[in-house]
């Protein structure tokens, strides 16, 4: 994971977009949320269906590509270790259910 955040890091600093606020990075979560939601609107098909759709599968994979990337962004902007936040929220969740 640490190496994937570096490689993030990079990324923001090459674009100089390693000063960007934490707001605009979760705006941008939502955004590319909303339009992996849309990928899904008025169907609700169970994952076999799905995967037999190749264009369908693509579109899904950039969209939570974006998201992945954007959330990535704001754990390392904030200076999060971004394995161990997932790891203890995990363990929270195996905890309440």
């Amino acid at each position: 994971m640490k190496s994937l955040e570096k490689k993030i890091y990079k990324h923001l600093k090459d674009r100089n977009w390693h000063k960007l606020r934490p707001a605009d990075l979760a705006k941008s979560i939502m955004i590319e949320g909303a339009e992996l939601l849309e990928l899904c609107q008025w169907e609700n098909l169970p994952p076999e269906e799905i995967k037999k759709n190749k264009e369908k599968m693509e579109e899904i994979k950039k969209e939570l590509a974006d998201v992945i990337i954007y959330a990535l962004e704001m754990s390392v902007t904030l200076g999060f270790d971004t394995k161990k936040i997932i790891h203890e929220k995990l363990a929270f969740v195996q905890k309440k259910y």
